[in-house]
């Protein structure tokens, strides 16, 4: 089973600028969390976004990925998604610049969650959890959690029906994205509650062409799936990967022409990014 966008092909760029960090860390403390952005409801004809947005979040340079991530992703009956992955996980203390972006998304109606990743369910419960419990110590207005290397395994229901009770603890409304990377026999992580949301397809544009979402997928709400694509090269390759998304029921779509050995530590540049919005 492919690993899933974050921990085995982040770079590792971790940047600590301790004042302004330290700034944040009593400014959050004092306003507590905001609000999650809600769930929204749409079909093919409304997709929406979810970027890995593992790339560093330099809100101070002209033209960053994540401003222009989140200045263009959909929000029409609901917020797209960002998913950012500090380091590898939430790292060791509070990062201001992802503050920052957290802040520059939520005020354009964007949800940003934070990355853990459960190692297909080997991982100690406990080792996931203390991860949750860290992002949202140190990110306290995100809008929930998205689990990589979510096992296809029904026996490990109840590991991750647990975890996401953890997450739904938290104040507020908080939802969970749960990535396989490949589709299950069945869709028994959002039909048990173990996941919101759910990443059934990961992979490479040409292997997307050759794919077929199976039968449980189709009846699910589009909303409820998200499916990533990179390695589609040029504008063309992208258009004809968001025209087949439409057919397989991806509410939540994301492709880039990035590439292995980390395809999301990169947003797509212009005008292939303002295209695909308009694409998929």
């Amino acid at each position: 089973m492919p690993a899933g966008p974050g921990r085995p092909r982040l770079d590792g760029r971790v940047a600590h600028r301790w004042l302004a960090v330290l700034a944040a860390a009593i400014a959050a403390a004092a306003i507590g969390a905001a609000p999650a952005r809600a769930q929204g409801t749409w079909d093919t004809s409304n997709q929406h976004q979810m970027v890995p947005a593992y790339l560093y979040p330099d809100w101070w340079n002209a033209g960053n990925g994540w401003y222009r991530m989140c200045d263009a992703m959909n929000v029409s009956a609901g917020p797209s998604t960002a998913i950012m992955n500090p380091s590898s996980g939430p790292g060791i203390a509070a990062n201001a610049d992802y503050q920052q972006v957290i802040g520059y998304c939520h005020a354009r109606g964007q949800r940003v969650i934070a990355y853990v990743h459960s190692s297909y369910a080997q991982r100690p419960l406990a080792e996931v959890m203390a991860d949750v419990d860290a992002s949202y110590a140190f990110y306290p207005s995100i809008d929930g959690i998205f689990v990589d290397e979510m096992s296809n395994e029904p026996s490990t229901l109840a590991y991750y029906q647990l975890l996401r009770r953890h997450v739904q603890s938290k104040p507020g409304a908080h939802v969970v994205v749960g990535n396989p990377g490949v589709d299950a026999a069945s869709g028994w992580q959002l039909d048990g509650s173990a996941a919101d949301e759910l990443v059934i397809f990961e992979g490479t544009a040409e292997s997307y062409m050759r794919w077929t979402a199976p039968p449980w997928a189709l009846a699910q709400p589009a909303s409820r799936l998200v499916n990533l694509v990179h390695a589609a090269g040029d504008a063309t390759t992208m258009a004809q990967v968001c025209a087949r998304s439409k057919t397989q029921n991806a509410g939540y779509m994301y492709v880039t022409d990035d590439v292995l050995p980390n395809p999301w530590d990169t947003l797509p540049p212009e005008p292939y990014w303002s295209s695909q919005i308009g694409a998929c």
